[in-house]
């Protein structure tokens, strides 16, 4: 099971979302990690960073797939 821990007082989750607002994409994962990275996280917590982003749940994946095809402009 996954828990959104924090580093340096800001939640895993926060550092996933401000890497994908500004067009990151968590498929490049070597590419986030060495931004992690450069802002200091350390090795062992990118690592948990990455897989926090890289885990989602099929069915939700599915759905989410679905539901962007069928509304895009």
């Amino acid at each position: 099971m996954f828990e959104n821990k924090t580093w340096n007082g800001v939640h895993y989750s926060r550092y996933i979302a401000s890497w994908v607002r500004v067009g990151g994409n968590i498929k490049d994962g070597d590419l986030f990690r060495k931004w992690l990275k450069s802002i200091g996280v350390p090795e062992d917590i990118t690592w948990d960073i990455y897989n926090l982003a890289s885990n989602g749940k099929l069915e939700l994946q599915t759905s989410a797939m679905k539901f962007l095809k069928g509304n895009k402009k």
